[in-house]
């Protein structure tokens, strides 16, 4: 039996494609993994099932025939359209704001991820080091799924917190990213909003052109 994507969104057949969106982002931010201590497996097993819906009614084409079949054939997921993977992008930002990982998204999207080299587990904050994301820092799917086949340059920004004895002796770190690692040496007598550039580096970690900015927090 196909299933019901509006009962499982909760939210009538008349809905607005904004009203669904909305509501998307309220279930996805319910059924986080992190929001959900002990019931990570049922929040993992939902967040799939609304994922599924909102893939197929947050297309419009694939909506409209659901509407009219009940069903859309191979259903695909929220990468497939422009309109439901950027709705994916803010999400991502919705969840960096709130603290939340992205690891569990790995498991989620396993099949879809394979062989691009990206990773949400290491996307985010990185187990092992006090590297975080820069706040704000988008998520670009076109990018990681290979759908931009231009290389354009652009940096990328991370945020390091030391103590106050590294920012007096200087000290060495090791970010890694998509799996390279990459060793950043802070100078002795550094202070907070110190700038450290890696030039070039993301050719090396990326692929393609531009620089990795660290900013330095000492507390």
């Amino acid at each position: 039996m196909a299933k019901d994507y509006y009962r499982i969104l909760g939210v009538p057949q008349s809905a607005s494609a904004q009203e669904i969106k909305k509501v998307y982002r309220k279930l996805a931010m319910q059924y986080h993994p992190d929001r959900n201590p002990g019931k990570e497996k049922q929040a993992n097993e939902k967040f799939k099932e609304i994922n599924e819906a909102y893939a197929v009614l947050g297309d419009p084409k694939k909506r409209k025939k659901y509407d009219q079949f009940g069903t859309v054939g191979e259903i695909g997921d929220i990468f497939g359209s422009r309109s439901t993977r950027t709705t994916f992008e803010d999400l991502m930002k919705d969840f960096g704001g709130e603290g939340l990982g992205f690891g569990f998204l790995d498991d989620i999207f396993g099949d879809r991820l394979r062989g691009t080299g990206f990773s949400f587990r290491t996307f985010g904050r990185r187990g092992g080091t006090r590297f975080e994301a820069w706040p704000g820092e988008g998520i670009n799917l076109d990018e990681i799924f290979g759908q931009t086949r231009k290389p354009y340059r652009q940096d990328v920004r991370y945020q390091l917190s030391i103590t106050p004895k590294e920012a007096s002796q200087g000290t060495r770190k090791i970010l890694t990213r998509h799996g390279k690692r990459l060793e950043v040496k802070i100078p002795s007598g550094v202070k907070t909003g110190k700038m450290v550039k890696l030039r070039n580096a993301r050719q090396l970690t990326d692929g393609m052109p531009g620089d990795i900015l660290i900013q330095v927090t000492v507390k």
